[in-house]
């Protein structure tokens, strides 16, 4: 799995989940520094135990922690092997679940964006309640009201 996510020697790769450090060897020797997000303390000494005395200890960043609730440094790729099967057995009936591997990559440059500034006293609120008056949606619901409605 670790080929699939075309890793460069220069990337800074957050782990999500990393356990006991199955994939998270593989991902030291593929990129230039590794941050590994384990919620769970008792693997997360057994994953500092696997790279502690090898040349792998400086390129890992261990947190301990939630990854939704955790500052994060900065990385370029986001690697997680999620354990699936703990939810999959909560459903019924159980979900066929297939596997991917999913690369978002941000476009670099960034698009052009023209921003532009808004008058202070512009009201987002008062701009769309006379867009509503102007059309004749004053009254209406989106529940009673049909397609041809909508596109008017």
């Amino acid at each position: 799995m670790v080929e699939k996510a075309a890793l460069r020697p220069t990337d800074v790769i957050l782990e999500v989940g990393p356990g006991t450090g199955n994939m998270t060897v593989k991902l030291l020797e593929k990129g230039k520094k590794v941050i590994a997000c384990e919620i769970d303390p008792r693997l997360a000494a057994e994953l500092q135990k696997r790279v502690q005395g090898t040349p792998y200890q400086t390129k890992l960043n261990l947190m301990i922690g939630d990854v939704l609730k955790t500052d994060l440094p900065f990385f370029d790729i986001c690697v997680a092997n999620l354990p699936y099967q703990i939810g999959k057995n909560n459903f019924r009936p159980p979900p066929k679940v297939e596997s991917s591997v999913v690369r978002i990559e941000p476009r670099n440059p960034p698009p052009p964006i023209n921003f532009q500034l808004v008058s202070p006293d512009f009201d987002i609120k008062l701009k769309i309640t006379d867009i509503l008056d102007k059309n004749g949606f004053e009254k209406k619901r989106a529940r009673t009201m049909d397609i041809d409605d909508f596109l008017g």
